[in-house]
């Protein structure tokens, strides 16, 4: 995704030297709200100085701004359009353009304070499914679009935001409405991209509705986590490891070919310290580019002035924290920004390139089922900590969908899953056979004659739940240097397991097959007793095992480096997230460090690295061998240009 923006300084003077270039490869922006208090009215929109954060979003090293319409100001009555209204937009969309700035334009979106989609005349009609209102949403679109089609400055049509979004009531509701609105725009623009500004995952959890469907007909896609969904995945500060890899897990779950835009990036809650704001954002923005984005939004540029009231009541889809204070003054996260787009300027992303995964964590199609069924709330935990335990082995790694092709991955890992949908097992089982690595963990259920088959046991029943997670190592460096464990943890199911063809890699404490592996065909199939990634994913507040997470980690990383999968660089860090963007001529490494205390992560390279270079520039420090040490602090990143030998 572009903007076209090119890389100039954009102010003069002494700042020149303190404003970074803009990567038009990786357009960087800002979630413009319209109003900055609780005490200003609807009336007031984007009546402040306009102008002036413009120029302060181009000083940072900005891009891209979502503005947000207001149907109550545009259409105070019916087909009647409002000139002021009108001829601040004009005043808006012209400011973008002096700053070289391009505009998301959002149609409809509920903010919580604006007010936008309260028209008067509405007389209580629904806007998601009222015909007489979807006309007039039309005909407004039609107006604002015809208005602004040979502006340059605006980049693209939003229908609406994802707390619009989350008041449909079915995926068919929403794919109507998203189809009339979309036809709206291409009446009258048949060439810029259209958005809908929903992540499918956060609003599937939050309304239990599918939009996949209407996401397939948008040029651009969004990810990001609503603070519910936040606080159901990764329980805790949001500067805990399992939040600050949210980000990237929800974008890698969009499961597109098509750009995504990392979206609402930042902390969302007066909770978190301005040094945990900022430790959020970095890891964030950073986790983000590392991980496929093809650009960022952040959540908010000033904080919402509100109202004197304890205890405060925040809303999942409330946005009241910025990059800056009710006075304007930057906070810590500000600086967090700029110095991302610095490191934004100074890279390429025409000339480099991150390595395609081939290791992917499977995302069961029983998280869509109805509830009370439990693995539509068990699912995304499993997998989100399968997916950080990968990261932590240092292996390029994706999210796939169950339904999707496997054939692009090497290795799969099905994490504490209960169910698969009819037709997968046969799947897994011509996928393994033909030389893929499966990694299976069970769920409980029963084990069908397929999957006794492919891990070669024999399924014996339910053990029931345990209180304690074992582990008896019986062949040592089969799956990896796996260590002995007895730990206390909350196992809801357990599969007695005879070993059949199998080999018996692990065991519990009465003997009981742990950890199987079964040679099929020409590929592998790992099976886990088990539903260890669910038992780290309801620990909630709770400190998880670390026991079970290195137990994890050295699984998935020892699959993945006999199937040819393995770290591309190594590091002694778990906690370190790495990332290599290969060039021809050099390759620029990622460093970001999830963890709350400061580290040195030693890494290694297969062939000598002659020197590293901090990417925004400065001397080339000489290394002259295959490995060295990386002093990180808290939530800290390094970006290096290596240069071999």
């Amino acid at each position: 995704m572009s903007t076209d923006t090119d890389n100039r300084h954009s102010v003069t003077g002494s700042d020149a030297r303190r404003t970074p270039r803009r990567n038009a490869r990786f357009p960087l922006g800002v979630n413009y709200y319209p109003l900055d208090s609780e005490a200003s009215g609807w009336e007031q929109w984007y009546a402040g100085d306009v102008e002036g954060d413009f120029a302060r979003f181009e000083a940072a090293g900005m891009t891209l701004v979502r503005i947000f319409i207001s149907w109550k100001l545009f259409e105070p009555q019916v087909d009647r359009y409002s000139e002021q209204a009108t001829e601040r937009l004009r005043d808006i969309v012209d400011a973008a353009a002096a700053h070289g700035l391009r505009l998301i334009v959002c149609f409809f979106a509920d903010d919580r304070h604006a007010e936008l989609l309260d028209v008067s005349w509405g007389r209580d009609r629904d806007p998601r499914t009222d015909a007489y209102l979807i006309e007039r949403e039309c005909a407004l679109v039609r107006h604002i679009v015809a208005e602004h089609r040979s502006d340059r400055a605006v980049f693209a049509w939003e229908l609406g935001n994802e707390a619009f979004w989350c008041g449909f009531a079915s995926g068919d509701e929403l794919e109507a409405w998203a189809a009339a609105l979309r036809e709206a725009v291409r009446e009258v623009d048949p060439d810029r991209p259209v958005m809908c500004a929903f992540d499918p995952e956060t609003l599937f959890h939050e309304s239990r509705v599918d939009g996949r469907r209407a996401l397939g007909e948008c040029e651009i896609v969004v990810s990001h986590p609503t603070m519910r969904y936040r606080t159901y995945a990764a329980e805790g500060p949001v500067t805990s490891p399992g939040s600050t890899h949210l980000d990237s897990f929800l974008l890698r779950a969009v499961g597109t070919r098509r750009p995504v835009l990392l979206d609402d990036v930042g902390a969302g809650t007066l909770e978190a310290s301005h040094g945990e704001e900022a430790a959020a954002l970095r890891c964030a923005l950073y986790s983000g580019l590392m991980n496929g984005a093809s650009g960022a939004l952040v959540r908010r540029w000033r904080d919402m002035a509100t109202e004197r009231r304890k205890p405060y009541f925040i809303d999942p889809y409330e946005a009241i924290v910025g990059l800056s204070d009710t006075e304007g003054h930057p906070k810590p996260a500000m600086r967090v920004l700029r110095e991302f787009a610095g490191v934004l300027g100074h890279l390429d992303l025409r000339t480099y390139s991150l390595t395609p995964e081939r290791v992917a964590v499977l995302i069961p199609s029983e998280r869509r089922s109805p509830l009370p069924a439990l693995a539509s709330l068990y699912s995304p935990r499993s997998c989100l900590e399968a997916y950080v335990r990968v990261k932590e082995a240092h292996v390029p790694v994706t999210l796939a969908h169950e339904e999707e092709p496997f054939d692009p991955f090497a290795v799969l890992i099905v994490p504490s899953v209960t169910d698969l949908a009819g037709g997968t097992w046969e799947r897994l089982t011509s996928w393994v056979k033909g030389g893929g690595s499966l990694v299976f963990s069970y769920g409980g259920g029963e084990f069908g004659s397929e999957a006794r088959e492919l891990f070669g046991v024999d399924f014996l029943g339910h053990g029931g739940a345990r209180a304690r997670a074992t582990c008896r190592v019986a062949q040592q460096d089969l799956l990896g240097q796996l260590e002995p464990f007895d730990v206390p943890a909350d196992i809801p199911h357990f599969a007695l397991l005879g070993a059949g063809t199998s080999t018996v890699v692990a065991t519990d404490s009465a003997g009981s097959p742990l950890l199987t592996l079964n040679r099929f065909g020409q590929g592998r199939a790992v099976c886990v007793a088990a539903p260890l990634e669910r038992v780290l994913g309801q620990s909630g507040l709770r400190t998880p095992p670390a026991e079970v997470q290195s137990f994890l980690r050295t699984l998935y990383g020892a699959v993945a480096g006999v199937t040819g999968c393995g770290p591309l660089v190594s590091c002694d860090a778990p906690e370190v997230e790495v990332a290599l963007f290969a060039g021809e001529d050099d390759d620029v490494l990622f460093l970001l460090n999830h963890a709350d205390r400061s580290l040195t992560a030693n890494v290694g390279f297969v062939v000598p690295v002659a020197t590293v270079t901090d990417i925004r520039g400065g001397s080339p420090a000489v290394v002259g061998g295959s490995s060295f040490g990386a002093p990180l602090e808290p939530h800290g990143v390094m970006v290096l240009r290596l240069c071999y030998a």
